[in-house]
């Protein structure tokens, strides 16, 4: 997914990890409304470019999707686990006979 401009431009002057509320942000783009500067947040975070922090504030952290980095975290390693492993069946085993 491509960046609107404005939300290059907004990114590209955010320090990694570090927070920033509103009023700093507005510091980046001093043409745009609460309204707007929102909804170029909003992008940056569907883009996964920035992260919420606290109640009103962002802060620039790339992440990626948890559903297609597990596997590729470093140092984890995908098991598939078969439904029939998730039980206990010795515990239960009176009950199955």
């Amino acid at each position: 997914m491509a960046l609107s401009a404005r939300a290059r431009t907004i990114l590209e002057k955010m320090e990694p990890n570090c927070s920033y509320e509103a009023k700093d942000l507005r510091a980046f783009a001093p043409d745009l409304t609460l309204e707007h500067l929102q909804d170029v947040m909003r992008e940056l975070w569907v883009a996964r470019q920035v992260e919420r922090a606290g109640y009103s504030g962002w802060r620039r952290e790339s992440s990626a999707s948890p559903a297609t980095d597990a596997p590729h975290r470093a140092g984890a390693r995908y098991t598939p686990v078969k439904p029939e492993e998730l039980f206990d069946h010795d515990a239960f085993e009176d009950m199955f006979k």
